[in-house]
């Protein structure tokens, strides 16, 4: 699995999923699955036009997570992005928010995207 942290003007993008799946309601960082033949970096790219209808430019891996929910082991690589072109739709989540660094503790996330908050929170910046 994969999730970008998409970085604007001190502002990380969050989203909030479908009341109707799994972890329903709650925010993440968004991404998702990793196809056949593709790496994390193309998945995360691929995912966000599906989701966002934006392109990002992934940058860096900051952080991976073993996701404690998953019986099969899943981790969760966390990547800092920007976004390069696009208008934001909103596909699959019901909402979202450009969060301050210190304003995400107010949101209910997902175990691993917890962990992620808890290494940002150390960082105490994002990147430009």
């Amino acid at each position: 699995m994969t999730a970008a942290l998409i970085i604007a003007e001190g502002r990380i993008f969050i989203a909030q999923r479908p009341l109707h799946k799994k972890y329903g309601g709650l925010w993440e960082f968004p991404g998702g699955k990793v196809e056949s033949g593709e790496t994390l970096q193309e998945a995360l790219y691929r995912e966000i036009i599906e989701e966002l209808c934006w392109r990002v430019r992934v940058g860096e891996l900051v952080h991976r997570v073993q996701d404690p929910g998953e019986s099969e082991g899943v981790e969760l690589y966390a990547f800092w992005c920007s976004i390069a072109e696009g208008d934001l739709c909103l596909r699959e989540h019901i909402d979202h928010y450009w969060a301050l660094p210190e304003e995400l503790h107010q949101f209910p996330f997902t175990q691993p995207d917890r962990e992620i908050i808890s290494l940002l929170q150390k960082l105490r910046c994002f990147p430009d």
